[in-house]
């Protein structure tokens, strides 16, 4: 059986503080995959910066763990689509 969000998102997800946020209504919504990478290839496709572990949901959208140091956690939700997620940029070569 495949795993929802709820088994895939830190035991911090399951209440406190997260208990109202926007990402609970996808608990039990089916994760297609996980990315737990810096690899500029796998990063979080929304505008949070301190994404390092997300997931991609059936239902089109994705949700990660922000580990912002100024503000604390956070779970963002966005829609996903892999197709349209911008490629990784190029480094510029010093001259």
């Amino acid at each position: 059986m495949a795993k929802t969000l709820r088994e895939a998102m830190p035991r911090e997800f399951g209440g406190g503080e997260h208990a109202e946020d926007r990402a609970q209504k996808f608990a039990g919504v089916e994760v297609l995959k996980e990315f737990k990478s810096t690899k500029p290839s796998e990063r979080w496709p929304g505008k949070h910066k301190n994404v390092f572990s997300w997931v991609a949901l059936a239902n089109g959208y994705a949700v990660g763990w922000n580990e912002s140091p100024g503000r604390g956690w956070s779970l963002p939700v966005v829609q996903y689509r892999p197709d349209k997620v911008a490629p990784p940029q190029k480094r510029m070569r010093e001259a």
